[in-house]
């Protein structure tokens, strides 16, 4: 009787545990190409991306939540655990300084040319790391005010108080490089 309980557990186990892998896959099959741009975009270093979002995607699978209210919810957190480990990250090479990276111009976000793709990461790579989160997050990804303060698990006002800070410190700097915005 005792070993015909330790089978259905064990296969009850395994079910969970394939649940949860396919589960997880589903999940990054969904968000990895975003959060890649995510993490390209705030580490500006083609070279930590993949360990970075490695160590995203292994915190985040030891928390799977067992299911999310939304997908929003769902993309939601996951995007705070790669923001957060990219923090991480610009933590430690603070500590670590090497030589600047180049920035790839294969990996640049295609914006009208490649050229105006290089400028606008520069610009980015310009603003504090709170601050370009918020830009990614609201004007590249296209979250809602609402989401990209879930991300960031910060207040929704200084979400857009950060945008409005970054975007005039972008124009800025586009228009000390003769670049013209349209707002």
């Amino acid at each position: 009787m005792g070993e015909r309980r330790d089978v259905a557990f064990e296969r009850a186990r395994t079910a969970e545990a394939l649940s949860t892998e396919n589960r997880f896959r589903g999940l990054l099959e969904r968000n990895e190409p975003r959060l890649r741009r995510l993490a390209y975009a705030m580490l500006s270093d083609k070279g930590g991306i993949d360990d970075v979002l490695q160590e995203a995607f292994i915190r985040a699978y030891r928390k799977l939540p067992a299911r999310f209210e939304s997908e929003r919810q769902e993309s939601a957190w996951l995007y705070r655990i790669v923001y957060r480990c990219c923090l991480d990250e610009i933590r430690r090479q603070r500590r670590r300084p090497e030589t600047p990276g180049v920035i790839d111009e294969a990996a640049a976000v295609a914006i009208a040319e490649p050229a105006d793709s290089l400028v606008a990461i520069r610009a980015l790579s310009t603003l504090a790391a709170d601050q370009r989160a918020v830009v990614l997050l609201v004007d590249l990804f296209g979250f809602d005010y609402e989401t990209a303060a879930g991300v960031l698990a910060i207040p929704r006002g200084t979400v857009a108080w950060r945008l409005s800070q970054a975007r005039a410190q972008l124009r800025e700097s586009f228009a000390k490089l003769g670049i013209a915005l349209d707002d």
